[in-house]
């Protein structure tokens, strides 16, 4: 009985999950936010006060809202505060994003994955196992992963949340600064012709080389990262085969 209880709240908690992560999509897809309405109200502020609102605005909307709200608050940011000044206050607000995901999805997802899907703590821990430093910076840094999914996705694991926020932390950072710098000189123009964007790196091929160089750190630290996963399981399995044979 106590087995069936403890089943059917995990089945709750799993459910509770996807219906937040739907929901969170659908109104991303329909939510219509107002770019000149964060520009006005941002600016009747000094800047300490008008980066700690443009926090809060941001963790509060695009937590639970995708898809919609942070490329409207990016943009706006990036056209009023600049691209340096705008990345930190992005951030920040990734940084709390980060800790929010990661949590929600340790607390709802975790154990019913395992019992539902019959996988083993240490099936699903392989991630924790190869969550160094270095292999956590490589999946966040690479501008064709989301940072929810992989919030999501290391909140499944046993990975504490300090190592976590340790991995992420600097290169989050350059990822967002980045884009910011880039979307500082584009500005709103993106939402009323996409193609402006071809012609800011057209009339700015310094840019596009510091994105070649962007991608390139990218590249490499990400091949460093599974060749250092890929030698330590080469030492792993060496070391366990050193050992059975003693025990032979």
């Amino acid at each position: 009985m106590a087995v069936e209880s403890r089943s059917g709240k995990k089945l709750i908690k799993f459910f509770l999950l996807i219906v937040i992560l739907v929901l969170c999509w659908y109104l991303g897809r329909i939510f219509k936010i107002d770019v000149g309405y964060y520009q006005e109200l941002l600016s009747r502020y000094p800047l300490a006060l008008s980066g700690l609102i443009f926090v809060l605005l941001y963790v509060l909307t695009t937590t639970f809202v995708w898809l919609g709200p942070k490329d409207v608050l990016r943009i706006s940011s990036a056209v009023l505060f600049g691209g340096a000044v705008s990345a930190v206050f992005v951030w920040a607000g990734e940084m709390f994003n980060a800790g929010i995901m990661f949590h929600l999805s340790r607390f709802l997802g975790r154990e019913y994955v395992q019992q539902k899907f019959r996988v083993k703590p240490q099936d699903l821990d392989r991630m924790k196992d190869d969550a160094t430093l270095l292999s956590v910076a490589a999946w966040r840094i690479n501008p064709l992963v989301p940072f929810r999914f992989i919030d999501l996705g290391y909140g499944l694991t046993q990975i504490s949340f300090r190592k976590y926020l340790i991995g992420i932390a600097a290169v989050s950072f350059v990822r967002i600064l980045w884009l910011q710098l880039i979307l500082a000189g584009i500005g709103t123009s993106l939402f009323q012709d996409p193609s402006s964007m071809i012609a800011y790196f057209a009339g700015h091929p310094h840019v596009l080389r510091y994105s070649g160089l962007y991608f390139l750190f990218v590249l490499i630290l990400t091949v460093i990262a599974f060749a250092a996963r890929f030698f330590r399981k080469r030492a792993d399995q060496s070391g366990e085969a050193m050992a059975e044979s003693f025990n032979s």
